[in-house]
């Protein structure tokens, strides 16, 4: 009998020692490695007939692991992509922080059998890779996404990423709104990319109107596994530098503004306690978050931008939307005026993280079908689109598609 192996190649030193299970919280590492051990855990799970195998440099813990899912443990990423065996049946899921770092060689031979797991907007890693080596299968997690990768291969497919409850939010009772004394929760790895550096913009304009206002940060760059090399914020010397020119350290030692760091299941205490979230305000680098919905699951109301990744869920909240940091002070303002209108964007909220939470079973199955084919090389005869209309700019998704990739090779020229 003849066993189909599916690879998930993860190669993190950020998840050794973290306990991972499928209907768990992320423990404090990235989204990317998070979903990657999940979707393995439910892949499992739904098609007991495969043999699902997660591959790392280092062990790492599974709860409640399926009898078809096992960790196989390689130095690294090329001596895995060169150990695979045409002759066998398999196929490999990966993301390209992992065949970047793999013999080009290696993976030019097993193309065909490699779905190419992207999770940026216009991918740039997809487009490297994809003109040495000819992906036939390129998976998007967002609807935003997906089409801003139309542009580098028309071999993409849309499979949402998995977002699923987390087990206290059927404990949540709504919070009251009390404008005296607003507790503000910001969730992100504290990078430049997750652009927390225009909500510390806003920081002085938000105390000026909530005096008593509190601050959580959770997040850290250890995130992506880099040190944090600063005492007083858990990133790099040079953005907690940034940082501070917006928010004093005085707010910090006095408790106005908390850092974190990386939290488990301890963030949704700060969550359900918190009246509302202050997230990515401009989506730059997003493709599919959770962290607007790991909010809302407690019914805690999101302020984000509404572009980029953060589209997927924010479309269901255009007067909570921005886009940077000037209308933060005057949205977080609005939210908290109307009780009732608070308590209904506290109920939207949750229904929409559960409507995500509903679409695990589909996406599950739309892997498999992918899977089954790559199996029986007729993947091009599978079309996944995304099954929620496109939001935003067209004319501005074809202006980053095209004009700003032109201008940046120009700029770099002189």
């Amino acid at each position: 009998m003849i066993i189909r192996k599916v690879y998930i190649p993860i190669f993190s030193d950020a998840i050794q020692s973290k306990v991972f299970s499928a209907d768990g919280c992320n423990p404090g590492v990235g989204g990317t490695q998070f979903t990657s051990i999940r979707l393995s855990l439910l892949l499992a799970k739904a098609s007991p007939e495969w043999e699902i195998v997660l591959v790392n440099n280092a062990p790492f813990l599974l709860d409640c692991c399926p009898e078809n899912l096992r960790i196989a443990i390689f130095e690294n990423s090329s001596s895995f992509f060169n150990s695979l065996n045409l002759s066998e049946e398999f196929v490999v899921i990966s993301v390209a922080s992992v065949l970047k770092r793999s013999d080009v060689k290696a993976l030019q031979k097993i193309a065909r059998r490699i779905i190419f797991w992207s999770r940026h907007p216009f991918d740039k890693s997809l487009r490297s890779l994809s003109s040495r080596i000819e992906f036939k299968n390129i998976v998007c997690v967002g609807t935003y996404q997906f089409y801003s990768n139309q542009a580098i291969s028309h071999h993409v497919k849309h499979i949402q990423n998995i977002f699923v409850l987390p087990n206290l939010a059927s404990e949540i009772s709504f919070l009251p709104v009390n404008q005296s004394r607003l507790e503000v929760v910001y969730l992100g790895a504290l990078i430049p990319g997750k652009c927390f550096l225009e909500v510390a913009r806003a920081w002085n304009f938000l105390k000026e109107r909530f005096p008593e206002m509190t601050l959580h940060v959770i997040g850290s760059v250890a995130t992506y596994g880099l040190k944090v090399n600063s005492d007083l914020i858990p990133t790099s010397p040079d953005f907690a530098k940034r940082i501070l020119e917006y928010i004093p350290k005085q707010d910090i030692d006095d408790g106005k503004v908390v850092f974190h760091g990386n939290l488990g299941k301890e963030k949704f205490d700060i969550l359900r306690k918190s009246h509302l979230a202050i997230l990515n305000p401009k989506g730059y680098t997003e493709a599919f978050p959770a962290s607007p919905l790991e909010c809302m699951a407690f019914g805690t109301p999101v302020i984000a931008s509404g572009d980029y990744g953060m589209s997927d869920c924010m479309r269901f909240f255009p007067e909570l939307i921005v886009d940077g940091h000037k209308k933060i002070p005057e949205k977080v303002e609005w939210l908290v005026s109307e009780p009732l209108r608070y308590r209904e964007l506290q109920q939207r909220s949750m229904a929409v993280a559960q409507w995500f939470d509903a679409q695990t079973d589909l996406t599950i199955t739309r892997w498999i079908r992918l899977i089954d084919a790559v199996f029986h090389e007729a993947s091009h005869e599978i079309h996944m689109v995304p099954f929620m209309h496109f939001y935003g700019s067209r004319i501005r998704l074809l202006y980053r598609q095209h004009i700003l990739p032109l201008l940046t090779t120009i700029k770099s020229s002189f």
